[in-house]
């Protein structure tokens, strides 16, 4: 009898053994799921602050630019006039000249080359008086822009592939008639002016050389790079708001890009210096993440060591 009580107390110590262990687990299990469930609902507020941070940084950019976007439309639009009138006289000066050299055309035209010199200074007025148009400097800028071609040299750029080589066939033309080898595509030639003033700190003209270069070639593969390079000109201008925009449409447009990770980063101090730790962790950690042994992973490293 008293072997079988000995033997019922032994089990019920197994029995309830095991059932502490499977308690215990149960318990461990549930605190797991919970602290998982708690790193979603996070990752979710983080992402949910983000689109409103943004859109918030776009509603106030919105409204300072609403009165200049008036004033340029009104611009544009007088530019274009402009444009067409320019076209117009030049074609009737070329006219004239031709006239002029070969001495032929009709001898009662009314067009004269006092007329025309007339109506080019009206233009010239109206450019500099109306439109605040510094012709001088236009002419300057123009003429740097031509004297490679006319120095023959190939254009070619840092961050940008090399220039194109003009080949002409042999025995095509003289010698003395080869063009030099020049760059002549156009969307090249504007991003590497662009770059050509960021390099000399003229940070919003060649920020505003990248977004004609966006608009007017919106499918051209430095199309990305242009938009990191217009926020990167926000950031040493330390406008923060707009330059988190457009890294922030890097990251989210063009994934492939050569300019995501340095977008990443980039996003990540510019959230930082607007006061959002949290969204500039973020993006630090998605560097750690996707790209480790990146240089942009030894910053982030760094930058989140400081923020600790």
């Amino acid at each position: 009898m008293m072997k079988i009580a000995k033997n019922f107390t032994v089990l019920l110590l197994v029995i309830s053994l095991f059932s502490l262990i499977g308690c215990a687990s149960k318990t461990d299990m549930e605190t797991l799921q919970g602290e998982r469930q708690q790193d979603l609902n996070r990752m979710k507020q983080l992402e949910s602050e983000l689109e409103e941070s943004k859109q918030l940084l776009k509603n106030e950019i919105e409204k300072s630019n609403s009165p200049i976007r008036e004033r340029s439309a009104d611009m544009w639009a007088e530019i274009q006039s402009l444009r067409a009138d320019f076209a117009k006289l030049r074609g009737e000066m070329d006219e004239v000249n031709i006239r002029m050299d070969r001495q032929v055309g009709a001898t009662d035209s009314t067009l004269t080359m006092d007329s025309l010199a007339e109506r080019l200074a009206e233009i010239e007025f109206a450019l500099e008086n109306q439109l605040q148009v510094d012709l001088p400097k236009v002419r300057e800028e123009r003429a740097a822009a031509l004297a490679p071609v006319v120095a023959g040299e190939d254009g070619a750029t840092p961050n940008t592939p090399d220039a194109l080589t003009a080949t002409t066939p042999e025995g095509s033309m003289p010698p003395a008639q080869v063009t030099p080898p020049a760059d002549t595509d156009p969307a090249k030639a504007l991003y590497d002016k662009a770059y050509a003033l960021y390099k000399e700190n003229k940070f919003e003209k060649a920020r505003s050389y990248w977004a004609e270069f966006t608009d007017t070639f919106k499918k051209h593969p430095y199309t990305p790079s242009a938009v990191f390079w217009q926020g990167q000109c926000y950031f040493k201008l330390k406008d923060y708001a707009r330059a988190v925009i457009l890294f922030e449409d890097v990251i989210e447009k063009y994934k492939k890009s050569s300019k995501y990770k340095s977008a990443l980063l980039k996003s990540g101090y510019s959230w930082n210096y607007l006061g959002k730790p949290e969204l500039a962790k973020m993006r630090f950690d998605e560097i750690l993440k996707k790209f480790p042994k990146s240089v942009e992973a030894t910053q982030a490293k760094r930058s989140l060591d400081k923020m600790k």
